[in-house]
């Protein structure tokens, strides 16, 4: 946006939700109605110069690099009006020591007290008081008379804006076929050692086979520029009638599974860029042979490990797909399609599928544990994600959403949508969330959460439509901005889709 665009914030237009206990299902934020919104200081880290001694001049040095510190945590305050009355919200905040999220929300023309509904949120999340004081409590003159102000001063793991999306449909000129999965692998970058990124604009979503006769092998589509231009791969390793199941990002590779092929296929993702002509190789090494019921359904990468899902309740592993994989679960604990799976890191990760089948593990694939499940055994869990080691969610498909907070011991029901599917589900921050929602009529659709799951949006929010898609099948977050959603699916048609979602 440039500056002639902009509308400038007014202090009177915004206001204040705490979640207590944080961000979650289970905590609905709460009004402030008499507190405001203080500075915001965030000091990112002194820079010191690297010097060497000039080759011109005797007593002179020239800068040759630099140094830069840490970024320190962001601060800012709470200012609130001291109730005659009442307990005061800070002092006990102060008191029990605990976390909190804290929202200011800017708007205009809507109510102030619809959490939901804002032109923007500033989110401060995991945010803690480091001082508490008031104003003089009492008057010795009648020019000491008036009101009483509280202050606390806050210090956040994290701050971020959240701004309404609008969507658009990207690729539809190299995308013919259904889209099955999207991940973004990225990171902010300066320039220094690859090109110059805001951590968002590396994004790869894979499609089925062409099928027909002839056919031809599917395709991993991507953007190397933020969804402004879009490339194909096609994964000649995979047979033309051979379909993916899953993609992932694994150690400088990008990683398709197939059930179909029961095998993993890779290719450097350095090679996947504008020029074209890289070579996928297919790796069969370790999966259990193909006709036996233990195929890959799903895999999720967190950076330098995979965990696999597959059928007859299978799981697989992998540090380097040139390798193959090893089998962490071979069906001990369910018997049951796993058709999605999630890890929060190299030791925690749970597997969701067929008549409600939750299994998972706490120490990397050591030992996988059966655990509740939240639907009955005629309904499969298709999606899933891990935010904490406890806390979980999980969708259907029949159009239900759930969280556990106990690890998978007893489940809450946050949404039922009525039928459908709940295709994925994903987290780019501790209170931005979003999730992928066929309904029963066939009518792909995204949801947005801004407080950990506790309320839904349909997007996008404020005015404009999603483009129409027949089924959404996943999405991609960026963790580097809220604000990037890539979304794909089937259209209309018989054509995929690829959604992309940013202020």
């Amino acid at each position: 946006m440039s500056n002639g665009d902009l509308t400038p914030a007014q202090r009177e237009f915004s206001r204040v939700f705490l979640i207590e206990g944080r961000a979650r299902g289970d905590h609905t934020p709460e009004y402030m109605g008499c507190m405001r919104a203080g500075p915001i200081d965030w000091s990112l880290g002194a820079v010191t110069k690297i010097d060497c001694p000039s080759s011109q001049q005797y007593g002179k040095f020239v800068e040759r690099g630099k140094s830069k510190a840490d970024a320190d945590r962001p601060t800012t305050s709470l200012v609130g009006l001291f109730a005659a009355d009442l307990e005061s919200t800070l002092i006990r905040l102060a008191k029990t020591g605990c976390a909190v999220d804290l929202h200011y929300h800017f708007g205009q023309c809507t109510d102030p007290q619809l959490f939901d509904v804002f032109q923007q949120a500033i989110v401060w999340e995991d945010v803690d008081l480091t001082n508490y004081s008031a104003d003089d409590l009492g008057a010795l003159d009648g020019s000491e008379t008036g009101k009483v102000n509280e202050t606390s001063e806050l210090s956040a793991r994290e701050f971020y804006q959240v701004l309404p999306l609008a969507f658009a449909e990207v690729a539809a000129t190299v995308v013919t076929n259904e889209v099955i999965d999207v991940v973004v692998c990225d990171s902010i970058s300066c320039g220094e050692c690859i090109g110059q990124s805001g951590g968002c604009e590396r994004v790869y979503a894979v499609t089925l086979a062409a099928g027909g006769s002839p056919g031809t092998p599917a395709d991993v589509v991507y953007t190397l520029d933020g969804g402004a231009n879009w490339n194909t791969s096609e994964i000649d390793s995979l047979g033309a009638t051979e379909d993916p199941t899953g993609l992932a990002c694994l150690a400088g590779y990008m990683v398709v599974v197939s059930a179909d092929s029961c095998s993993l296929h890779y290719v450097l993702q350095a090679d996947l860029d504008a020029v074209g002509g890289e070579t996928w190789v297919q790796n069969v090494t370790g999966f259990v042979d193909k006709g036996t019921g233990t195929c890959p359904l799903d895999i999720w990468s967190v950076g330098n490990y995979a965990f696999i899902s597959a059928e007859g309740g299978y799981v697989y592993g992998t540090a380097d797909p040139t390798a193959g994989v090893v089998i962490l679960e071979a069906g001990n604990a369910v018997t049951n399609a796993l058709w999605a799976i999630h890890a929060m890191n190299r030791n925690v990760c749970v597997a969701v599928g067929s008549a409600g089948a939750v299994i998972r593990t706490l120490n990397g694939g050591d030992t996988w544990q059966h655990m509740s499940a939240p639907v009955g055994i005629g309904t499969s869990l298709q999606s899933v994600w891990v935010k904490t080691e406890t806390e979980w969610w999980v969708g259907s498909s029949d159009g239900r959403l759930f969280e556990t907070l106990d690890g998978g011991n007893t489940w809450n029901l946050r949404a039922d949508w009525a039928g459908g599917t709940v295709y994925d589900i994903a987290f780019s921050s501790d209170n931005v969330m979003t999730v992928a929602h066929t309904t029963a009529a066939g009518v792909g659709r995204l949801l947005r959460s801004y407080n950990g799951g506790n309320s839904f949006v349909v997007l996008p929010e404020g005015v404009g439509a999603l483009p129409a898609s027949a089924r959404l099948n996943a999405i991609a977050l960026c963790e580097n901005d809220v604000n990037v959603v890539a979304a794909v699916g089937l259209d209309g048609g018989a054509d995929g889709i690829i959604l992309w979602g940013e202020d």
